[in-house]
């Protein structure tokens, strides 16, 4: 949330001209040849349209913060015309920030050179109010078609000190040229940092106020990645702190300290509400769950089972409770911060050592352990030390047992707020997560084939399918894994084992009649392995962003085909092995004929849960190889020498 900071200054009679300053020549209305010229980016062909140039010049002065943006684009294909609207947002809570001097214009140039320029009217310009907090400019660029240079300037004035707008060299198109220049007096100090590789490079120890990029490639989503935000070329600003005029007589000046400090946060946090005092209410609550005669890891397993049974999310993520330990249990439903500091207070009682602790959904990007703001946090989780085993828990999903966090939470770190010993403690994924399928194809009856199907989980691949099966049911899970065209379920036959006890694997069996399976054929194509693995999330050459896995992956499926004496296997997929280098991950196939069948085996392992984008070209390779040999055929053929027999 934005704030004011008043700041009184031992230089208050001096004040920052504001004006603009434009990067290597770019000034409005100005054009190169080739901004005229370009009909597509040279690095990114198939793009909509260009940022051609993106300026900002900051000046810090005493009564305010002027961002003066200038913004260039060209359209370059039908696709991009949209670019021509524009949505200029603004914290407008408490009138902290608010735009001016709006002026916008398109250029268009025709096949002989002659050039037509169409202003923006003020009257096209609209104020608008998103929500609460924040407010936007709208306009729509006139005239525009493909081919045209759309160009807008404005100021943003603000009165938010504390830190600076985050700085985007890239966006969701190519961008050609983007820089970002500060100016501001001595007695403010910024701490600077930089996110991105290029940036990191090109200004290792820069003193610079300037900084610029070129030819940057458009920001785009990738599978497995948890916000790709976090590594788009950007730079923050965080102020340090500010000289003022000493209040005593000494006279002279001195440095007010504007940033806190994880421990100071932490004593306030801790200090703004009052939740785990509640003794007499947790002793009876505790009293209710154990028997007495539990060890420690027993203990947990019952309290946090109880919360996750008996309490309901509602949805929301809160690191401040609203409401009582009590309340809460009366009304069976709260926030994630509610649910997991009441696990922290009855695990407390019971004897375990456990905190609150703070932390980020991965979601919304990495956590910044160098910036100590509280509003980097979005969700609370509890904390708990056993036997010097570390280990955080969240008890918001009644799908998952104590070991496993919900896939979110896994965001390398979280603040543990142990009274006189915050600290920061890594946050790892429950590392045994196994899925093994087993599809036992028996055709040796002609008339009815069948197949047997069992699968044995646990894990996050459990926690998953117990929710799906929750939200779905049983039967439309299974389509999501057998291909319903060719099999038909036989519902008397379906059975599973420990859907509610979420402590131990999941296992579900099943039988299916072949629908689509004629065997009176000679020879007969058949796809043996289900569609769990069917799809390549890593399709494209190349790659920006690490790959998150999140968590270690384990899949294993075994396919055993029966045939019928006159028949036997001509064909099938090949025995292979792809591995990744320094042994994080691989794939095998095995295939063992026999005399009257096939027996076919994968194992997929994926051994840690993120990779950088060197592992992207064997990542793509190994996904490209599997997906290669899990979608081969069977070729079943008659023996017509026995048959006549």
């Amino acid at each position: 949330m934005k704030t004011s900071i008043k700041i009184t200054l031992v230089f208050c009679c001096f004040l920052l001209s504001v004006y603009i300053v434009n990067a290597k020549g770019f000034k409005y209305g100005k054009f190169s040849k080739e901004e005229i010229l370009l009909t597509e980016c040279a690095y990114e062909p198939d793009a909509e349209a260009v940022i051609l140039s993106r300026t900002c010049t900051v000046n810090i002065s005493y009564s305010s913060i002027t961002y003066n943006y200038l913004v260039r684009i060209k359209i370059l294909k039908e696709e991009g015309l949209d670019r021509a609207n524009i949505e200029i947002p603004y914290w407008r809570k408490d009138g902290l920030e608010n735009i001016t001097g709006v002026k916008a214009h398109t250029v268009n140039i025709d096949a002989k050179g002659g050039k037509t320029d169409d202003a923006l009217e003020k009257k096209s310009v609209f104020k608008v109010d998103i929500n609460e907090n924040y407010g936007a400019v709208r306009f729509g660029m006139p005239n525009v078609k493909v081919g045209s240079i759309i160009e807008y300037r404005y100021s943003l004035i603000s009165n938010f000190y504390t830190y600076l707008d985050t700085w985007y060299f890239q966006d969701d198109i190519p961008t050609l040229w983007s820089s970002i220049k500060v100016n501001m007096p001595e007695s403010f100090r910024y701490d600077l940092v930089m996110f991105g590789n290029r940036l990191k490079s090109k200004y290792p120890m820069s003193k610079s106020n300037e900084w610029i990029l070129t030819n940057l490639k458009s920001i785009r989503e990738e599978p497995y990645v948890n916000n790709y935000m976090d590594f788009v070329e950007q730079m923050r600003f965080q102020l340090t702190g500010y000289y003022k005029s000493r209040s005593d007589m000494s006279g002279g000046v001195e440095f007010v300290t504007a940033r806190s400090t994880w421990e100071k946060l932490a004593e306030e946090y801790l200090d703004a509400f009052e939740f785990f005092g509640r003794k007499n209410f947790a002793q009876k609550t505790v009293a209710q769950i154990l028997d007495g005669d539990e060890n420690s890891w027993e203990k947990v397993e019952k309290i946090y089972d109880y919360v996750r049974t008996n309490i309901k999310w509602d949805g929301k993520y809160r690191i401040y409770p609203e409401n009582s330990p009590p309340k809460i249990i009366e009304e069976k439903i709260a926030s994630n911060c509610e649910i997991n500091f009441l696990l922290v207070l009855l695990l407390r009682e019971a004897g375990i050592k456990a905190e609150p602790a703070l932390s980020r959904t991965n979601n919304l990007g990495l956590l910044q352990k160098d910036y100590p703001l509280m509003s980097q946090f979005n969700q609370a989780l509890a904390y708990v030390e056993i036997f010097n085993n570390k280990l955080f828990l969240n008890a918001t999903s009644p799908f998952r047992p104590y070991q496993i966090l919900a896939e979110k939470d896994l965001n390398f770190y979280a603040f543990v707020l142990e009274k006189n010993k915050t600290r920061w403690e890594k946050v790892k994924a429950f590392n045994k997560s196994r899925s093994q399928l087993i599809l036992n194809y028996d055709f040796t009856n002609k008339e009815r084939p069948a197949c047997q199907f069992k699968m044995n989980e646990n894990g996050y691949y459990a926690a998953e399918t117990r929710e799906l099966i929750n939200e779905f049911g049983l039967e439309e899970f299974l389509k999501t894994v057998v291909d319903e065209s060719e099999m038909e379920l036989h519902k008397d036959s379906l059975t599973i084992e420990n859907l509610d006890n979420v402590n131990k694997p999941l296992l579900v069996k099943a039988n299916f009649p072949m629908a689509e399976i004629d065997l009176e054929n000679d020879i007969i194509y058949f796809e043996p392995f289900p569609a769990v693995l069917d799809n390549n999330p890593f399709k494209k050459e190349d790659r920006q962003y690490r790959v998150d896995f999140n968590y270690n992956r384990y899949q294993s499926i075994v396919v055993n085909i029966k045939l019928p004496q006159e028949y036997m296997v001509e064909d099938c997929p090949k025995s292979r092995l792809v591995k990744l280098s320094n042994n994080l991950g691989y794939f095998r196939i095995t295939a063992q004929k026999q005399t009257n069948g096939v027996q076919l085996r994968t194992v997929f392992e994926i051994k840690q849960p993120s990779f950088t984008i060197d592992y992207y070209g064997e990542l793509r390779e190994l996904y490209s190889q599997m997906l290669s040999s899990i979608k081969g055929q069977v070729v079943i053929k008659k023996n017509n020498t026995i048959s006549e027999k």
